[in-house]
């Protein structure tokens, strides 16, 4: 599957997720030429006061992690005739359903694969055969359908279900010891597992952290920024490339836009949606305007060598130059430039921000 391209993670559209920010101009930055003093106020960048996050994993962590780990060892087991039926299990069953003493349509089955539990059947169903047996037959679970049952004919019917458990199969954990251990590589004791666990559980804890304070930098930084006024065409390009992928997403799901704002976002009118585009627009522009600016101002650029890499890590994930712009509104080149700087640029304010 290919990874979802994404650009400015802070600039969140409220109307769709769906929709990621376009691109406008033919060069590879869109705003070459502009005076950006003329349309934004930039306030405090450097200095930015925020808390420090702590990266520390809690045994609760390795806790968890360890059963994560566990569970993905986890082997199925076929179970033997006799053996008592747990929540969980894989129960292969016959049954058949009657109403009133007769069998009624699509209420009888054979070899049924059933993992109890799921919810697969109506309230008391796989719960019943809980603590029954494998090889068990003439199980009589009197039940009732719900009342807003799909079936007018069943809705709130008393119906018995005669059911036959012919096999069953469970999912088993591995005993955390030296053996499971070894599994997850080539570690000599649980100390040594454990050691190398809580190194990499501490390496994912920092990135979240660090991600988190850039995150804060930024939404300050872009806070403490006034519009003075916006580019038109800018927004309306944004505008019309939400337009566009709502139009798109409509055709490949064979209905109307109209339909996906109702259903999927509860608005019906499309005066309703443009507003929320423009907001969306709105802010966007906003964010490219002062990741320039900053860019800028403070002389912050990226390498061929870096711009390469990305290239090659969007047709990495399936993508080639029509797709990205297809998806992003934006060149190949505009999408490679604006990420970059937008990185580039948190990295500048993390480390220009008091952290305390």
């Amino acid at each position: 599957m290919k990874k979802k391209i994404s650009i400015l993670a802070l600039a969140l559209i409220s109307i769709a997720g769906i929709l990621v920010l376009g691109g406008c101009g033919e060069g590879d930055n869109p705003y070459d030429g502009m005076d950006l003093g003329e349309y934004i106020k930039v306030g405090q960048y450097k200095g930015i006061e925020v808390k420090k996050i702590d990266a520390k994993v809690t045994p609760q962590q390795m806790g968890d992690a360890i059963r994560e780990a566990q569970q993905a060892a986890e082997t199925s087991v076929e179970l033997k005739k006799g053996d008592v039926i747990k929540e969980g299990d894989v129960v292969n069953i016959n049954y058949v359903g009657r109403l009133d003493g007769k069998k009624f349509d699509g209420g009888s089955a054979k070899d049924y694969n059933l993992t109890i539990g799921s919810g697969t059947f109506i309230d008391g169903f796989e719960e019943g055969l809980v603590g029954h047996e494998v090889g068990e037959k003439g199980i009589k679970l009197n039940l009732a359908f719900p009342l807003n049952y799909q079936s007018e004919d069943l809705a709130g019917k008393d119906v018995v279900f005669t059911v036959k458990i012919n096999s069953a199969s469970r999912m088993v954990k591995p005993e955390y010891d030296l053996d499971f251990v070894k599994t997850q590589g080539d570690f000599k004791s649980l100390e040594e597992y454990e050691k190398a666990l809580k190194k990499e559980l501490y390496k994912q804890n920092k990135a979240e952290a660090d991600q988190e304070i850039q995150n804060q930098v930024w939404s300050q930084v872009l806070e403490n920024t006034k519009v003075k006024k916006y580019p038109k065409d800018m927004v309306q390009h944004y505008i019309d490339n939400y337009n566009d992928q709502m139009d798109y997403i409509a055709e490949q799901n064979g209905t109307t836009k109209e339909m996906i704002m109702e259903q999927y976002y509860g608005i019906t009118s499309d005066d309703v949606l443009q507003k929320q585009f423009k907001e969306s627009a709105r802010l966007l522009v906003k964010q490219e305007m002062l990741i320039e600016y900053i860019a800028e101002i403070e002389g912050i650029t990226y390498t061929d060598e870096e711009a390469e890499e990305l290239r090659n890590s969007i047709e990495a994930q399936g993508y080639d130059d029509e797709q990205v712009e297809q998806e992003t509104g934006r060149t190949l080149d505009q999408y490679v430039r604006i990420e970059l700087l937008f990185e580039k640029v948190k990295e500048f304010l993390v480390k220009e921000a008091v952290i305390k």
